[in-house]
């Protein structure tokens, strides 16, 4: 049974009218034993034959199961886009629970009062919005929106917003159901969050029994009274995210918070399943040495950023004997001088369930770690170890043995080399890994981004950026033959890429050879392919957009600084690719008014545009945006010398949302 939502202030009247169903008796059924219908022929004439009901044929007749059905197969802009065929479409893109409750409303840059649109517009809508996302927006006053929608609100996320206390807890109290809450970098609501005062708002009762989720990123100025009133809110807590805070404020200040915030894990021990710490400060070894002493800890889900030193002898020692069963009252006699285990390397000996690490631009993680990562935590499906130099090819040999890895980052770890690649992570198949990033690897070479090619068929997101010379036209070839299920292609600054690599036409060496028949591949044939960074690929020209961007889910396209396009390819581009939401031109020379012209009025969902330092451009491309982008929200004009007052000729244009005219 296909599930719909009526939502609570839906217009629909108090007693429902309740229908009696009539059911007709077949012949079986029939108490004397004769043939009903021919008892009726005899009782009453023959009626006159009813004229054949009318055929309805089309698309808009089609059953709302099948309707259903193919709607789960395509994206989500796609699916709003067909909501506006007809009233039957809208209410299979819109009303179908599973598909609204995975829609988020996202509010930027906009007064939250009942007196002003949107929130005035909203005030009257029938929907329920179950993800709600804040940015930028300044409160005024308790919105009558929360009391009407807040029952089926289970996201809210609030972000850099102007918003003072009474209303924020006025917010929670009529979101009972809520299950998710991130507030992050609203350092002016913990500035002015007094509890001297003794408001009455402060000293609300209410709880948040479904809320397990609370991230407090970014905040320098929460402190220990803040932390207690949220976490009240939240009793049955789960995942606790406090990235990045704590930065502008004096340093015993920080301590004296992390030290209360290791408190409360110790209360809830039992109940934690994921903590981020990344870019905190006072996040040293003594907060972990704790941690590892807390037996009922068991996490899913942990990171941060480590850049203690660990001590050479316990170095040394791992490295001599990496088998030993490490507790945290275990000490190594070096020298004269007892010597404790680290807190770090206790920790993750006793995380032994943790399935997600991320280790991004720790300092303090050396081979020696890597290889207790790769031998105590076999169940990990994601390892973030972004710029974490110290790490070299003996660190990585062993992240073979994760079998279960889905997601490796090993961006701006220069020390590897492809010898470490092909032994540690090309090594054996691995049929559930999707995703793969090796930025800034200048080290690295186009053979073990063949070998990747060959080995992760499956992967989804793959990310080259600033690896020059492992992102080759040879490369290239063999990622558009094999990694057909991919969905992002990041290649930003990968300069030796050419038009051969994407079109396959003139390769010098052809990388296939099928029964004495040489055989090339075009981007196209990526045909899942929805982002593309091409941004810095200054020797890609016309012949590539014009011969392999048939793409016909692609969303967001970057071509910055790719010197040679121009108004032949953007024509063809803006025929092939009508499914862009997102372009990045800019810093390309040959970019005028008419390639606006194509874009505009071909791509119909385009919502952002930039075209950046695009010399000839004039203000008659203004005009041709306002005419004819009717959802375009961003539009980036900085650096175009001879654009006037871009944001007083689109000020007419009511779906743009800002205009960026300063680099």
């Amino acid at each position: 049974m296909m599930d719909f939502f009526i939502a609570k202030n839906h217009n629909t009247p108090e007693d429902p009218i309740k229908v009696e169903l009539l059911t007709l008796h077949t012949k079986k059924e029939c108490s004397n034993g004769f043939d009903s219908m021919a008892d009726l022929s005899l009782a009453e004439p023959t009626p006159a034959a009813p004229s054949p009901e009318p055929v309805f044929s089309g698309f808009n007749y089609l059953p709302m199961e099948l309707l259903l059905k193919i709607m789960k197969q395509i994206s989500v802009d796609d699916r709003l886009a067909c909501g506006q065929t007809c009233h039957r479409w809208m209410e299979a893109a819109h009303y179908y629970l599973p598909f609204n409750q995975r829609i988020v409303y996202k509010f930027t840059n906009v007064n939250f009062t009942d007196y002003e649109p949107p929130i005035k517009n909203f005030l009257d809508a029938f929907r329920i919005f179950p993800r709600i996302a804040i940015k930028s927006c300044t409160f005024y006053g308790n919105s009558q929106f929360w009391s009407l929608f807040g029952e089926y609100v289970i996201e809210l996320s609030l972000k850099n917003c102007l918003i003072k206390d009474t209303e924020l807890l006025y917010i929670l109290e009529n979101v009972p159901n809520l299950r998710q809450l991130k507030i992050e970098q609203c350092d002016d609501l913990f500035r002015s969050w007094y509890f001297e005062k003794r408001m009455s708002c402060c000293q609300s009762h209410f709880v948040l029994p479904c809320l397990v989720d609370v991230s407090l990123a970014n905040n320098d100025f929460l402190d220990e009274l803040h932390f207690n009133k949220l976490m009240t809110l939240a009793p049955n807590i789960a995942h606790l995210d406090i990235s990045h805070c704590f930065k502008m404020i004096a340093s015993h200040r920080r301590v004296a918070m992390v030290e209360h915030i290791m408190r409360f894990i110790n209360m809830h021990q039992f109940q934690l399943q994921t903590l981020k710490f990344s870019g905190t400060l006072a996040i040293d070894d003594i907060c972990l040495s704790t941690l590892a002493m807390i037996d009922g800890l068991s996490l899913d889900t942990f990171s941060m950023t480590f850049c203690d030193k660990i001590p050479a002898a316990i170095i040394d020692l791992l490295r001599r004997q990496p088998d030993l069963n490490i507790t945290q009252d275990l000490e190594w006699k070096v020298g004269r001088h007892p010597i404790k285990a680290p807190g770090f390397i206790s920790f993750l000996v006793r995380q032994t369930n943790l399935v997600h690490l991320d280790l991004t631009s720790s300092l303090g993680v050396t081979d020696e770690v890597m290889e207790l990562i790769t031998t105590c935590l076999p169940r990990l499906k994601t390892l973030k170890l972004r710029r974490c130099i110290l790490i070299t090819d003996e660190g990585i040999m062993n992240i073979v043995n994760l079998q279960h890895l889905e997601v490796l980052d090993l961006s701006n770890c220069y020390r590897i080399s492809d010898h470490a690649m092909y032994r540690g992570v090309i090594g054996r198949k691995m049929k559930n890994f999707t995703e793969l990033y090796l930025c800034e690897l200048p080290t690295l070479s186009d053979y073990s981004l063949i070998q990747v090619t060959l080995n992760f068929e499956m992967i989804q997101i793959l990310d080259l950026s600033n690896s020059p010379n492992a992102a080759t036209d040879a490369t290239m070839q063999y990622i558009n033959y094999y990694l057909v299920s991919l969905k992002q292609l990041l290649l930003y600054c990968c300069t030796k890429l050419t038009d051969s690599g994407l079109t396959g036409i003139d390769l010098p060496v052809k990388p296939m050879i099928t029964w004495d028949q040489e055989e090339t591949f075009p981007l196209d044939r990526l045909f899942k392919l929805r982002v593309l960074n091409l941004t810095g690929c200054y020797r890609i020209s016309d012949l590539s957009l014009q011969n392999a961007f048939k793409l016909a889910e692609l969303k967001e396209l970057h071509l910055a600084r790719c010197y040679q396009i121009s108004e032949e390819g953007i024509r063809v581009l803006s025929e092939s690719a009508k499914a862009l939401e997102f372009i990045d031109i800019s810093e390309c020379p040959n970019i005028n008014d008419s390639c606006i012209e194509m874009l505009t009025s071909n791509l119909k969902r385009l919502r952002t545009l930039k075209v950046n330092k695009c010399p000839k451009l004039t203000n008659a491309c203004l005009e041709i945006i306002g005419r004819n982008c009717s959802y375009l929200k961003f539009l980036h004009v900085s650096a175009c010398p001879r654009l006037k007052k871009p944001k007083e000729r689109l000020a007419h244009l009511t779906s743009l949302k800002a205009v960026y005219v300063e680099w």
